[in-house]
């Protein structure tokens, strides 16, 4: 636990002055100084810490070097801003913690501190997640390394995070603390947002971050993991509250719209699921290109490009493929590409394993014969949720029916978020629909629905009775419904809770998972594959979880840097 917040102590270091210095550089380019909170800076720290690493890995290992290049930026940052600056951030630091606010604020980085110190350790990251960390720390990328395990080849920029901060070259051990991190984070942020929730003219901000302290609830046991399905879903969250509250607290400032826009590529970049949320950027593009800023256009399209770049050259070097497991976009030939095979493959296992049917066989099932066989198999609170978010589907409807009939003036960019959000949920539902995969969707739709009707409540002198009975039966119910899901997850936790108190793990942090391993040799290069499952964890490195797939790759050379190639031609 005491290393957990060293390193998070470390991590926001480094993320505020990298977030600062970044701020600082663009309202150069702009011309324009811009505002900035202290959690903005934080999560912009994150982001642009992930593009560099992801950058860096294409040419070295991430360790040592790579946090000192950081540090000297950091220093940087501390130069070219007065000592008055820091002071004011440090007394403001100083005077909220030492408040009864602060105490509440102690008291949450302490509990995620003992929930990322012990815990469960995702399925996934004893799967491939581990593993593609350690890549980034001896390697930084390999040619064709999807060959070797075609999870490999998903390379969520997430991982590139973790790998920066797991300092294992100071530490000895790989520390998995960078997920609990961005929990308290956003749990911070969303509780002092939430402070203010009776003066607040709009609520849909406001429901945004109970949605996160719901998503925080649910992960609660998995802080401890650096899965990219958490990350991307506490992000996704963080994206769909901030765009929510700035309509409603700063609607005409377009260049922190198009920041976000910016930030739902980095998003994007964690999890390609939630590429639909980059349609937001049709706002702040049509109101720059009204107001003539050409230059802003290009600055904002320029970090969209570098957010996504090194994330799409990674994709080509570990699998040949621009998108992977998306065989419709085909344009290399490198002789380390995966197999369409294993790409179509992989795609149809991701789907009807999601879909509950378990046989790639029936990919091509149709949605009205899979969707009864899915429904049936999820946990009875699983479906409470699902029908939660049809719920607000009918709320929306009435409140939308509510403003046309009362000729309120329709926001547009709220419209907007909206409609990206139910796409996003949509595209899971009719790709892959497994519970965790769309988590953050399932939350917000819901969510931004009783944030809109609390924004539209009729005041005392409108007649509308209708309205006010119809909607508050349905938020009612709502609520209602919603219920067996949160109280799954509470009693899950103080469960969670009870067992690990005993757990010695106050110094340092659980290490990973791992099994017994037996070993293949690959032209004179051990490779290790679990005897028996498919969990191969962090220690035994190479690894892969399918014996079959070693079978069926060689190494390009004489080492693992040169990478891997399919025995298999197309």
């Amino acid at each position: 636990m005491i290393s957990v917040l060293l390193n998070w102590l470390y991590i926001f270091i480094i993320t505020f002055l990298i977030g600062l210095g970044f701020f600082k550089l663009l309202s150069v380019l702009l011309k324009k100084q811009l505002s900035f909170s202290f959690f903005s800076l934080i999560l912009c720290g994150i982001a642009v810490t992930t593009v560099y690493t992801q950058m860096l890995s294409i040419f070295c290992r991430i360790g040592l070097l790579a946090n000192l290049l950081l540090v000297v930026l950091c220093i940087f940052t501390l130069i070219i801003y007065p000592r008055s600056f820091y002071i004011e951030y440090v007394k403001k630091i100083k005077k909220t913690f030492f408040s009864w606010q602060g105490l509440l604020y102690i008291g949450l980085i302490l509990f995620i501190a003992f929930c990322t110190s012990r815990g469960t350790i995702h399925t996934d990251t004893s799967l491939y997640h581990a593993q593609a960390v350690r890549w980034y720390e001896e390697y930084g990328v390999v040619k064709g390394l999807g060959n070797l395990q075609w999870h490999f080849a998903y390379n969520s920029s997430y991982f590139a995070f973790a790998a920066l901060f797991s300092l294992k070259f100071l530490c000895g051990q790989s520390l998995h603390c960078t997920t609990g991190f961005i929990a308290v984070i956003l749990i911070l942020w969303s509780v002092q947002r939430l402070r203010g929730f009776f003066t607040h003219t709009g609520h849909m901000t406001d429901m945004c971050c109970v949605g996160i302290l719901f998503y925080a609830l649910v992960n609660l046991t998995g802080c401890i993991s650096p899965a990219s399905d958490y990350a991307t879903m506490y992000m996704a969250l963080y994206l769909i509250a901030r765009w929510c509250e700035t309509i409603e607290h700063d609607r005409n400032n377009v260049d922190t719209f198009a920041l976000l826009s910016v930030f739902s590529v980095y998003v994007m970049t964690l999890k390609l699921s939630t590429g639909l949320l980059v349609l937001l950027v049709i706002f702040p593009l049509v109101c720059l290109i009204r107001a003539k800023r050409t230059k802003d256009i290009f600055v904002y399209l320029g970090l969209g490009l570098l957010t996504a770049a090194p994330f799409l050259i990674r994709n080509v070097i570990i699998s040949g493929w621009l998108f992977y497991p998306f065989a419709a976009i085909d344009l290399f030939r490198f002789d380390w590409k995966m197999p369409v095979r294993y790409v179509n493959i992989d795609s149809s296992t991701i789907k009807v394993w999601a879909r509950c049917l378990y046989d790639p066989n029936l990919i091509d099932m149709p949605f009205r014969e899979w969707l009864p066989i899915w429904w049936a198999a999820q946990e009875r609170y699983s479906q409470m949720l699902i029908l939660t978010n049809i719920l607000a589907l009918v709320l929306d409807g009435a409140v939308l029916l509510h403003k046309i009939r009362t000729k309120a003036r329709l926001c547009w960019n709220t419209i907007l978020l909206n409609l990206c959000t139910f796409s996003s949920l949509a595209a899971w539902l009719f790709l892959a629909p497994f519970i965790r995969y769309g988590l953050a969707f399932l939350l917000a739709v819901p969510m931004l629905s009783v944030g809109m009707w609390l924004g539209m409540w009729p005041k005392k002198s409108e007649p509308d009775s209708f309205y006010k009975l119809f909607s508050g039966c349905v938020v009612f119910v709502m609520f209602f419904v919603l219920t067996p899901y949160w109280d799954h997850y509470f009693v899950d936790d103080v469960v969670f809770i009870k067992q690990n108190l005993t757990q010695p793990y106050y110094l340092c942090q659980k290490n990973y998972d791992t099994s017994a391993m037996e070993e293949y040799d690959m032209n004179g290069i051990t490779i290790y594959c679990p005897k028996e499952g498919q969990i191969t964890g962090y220690d035994y490195f190479p690894s892969s979880s399918y014996g079959y797939m070693i079978h069926t790759t060689e190494l390009r050379g004489n080492s693992l840097k040169e990478g891997f190639r399919s025995l298999e031609r197309e």
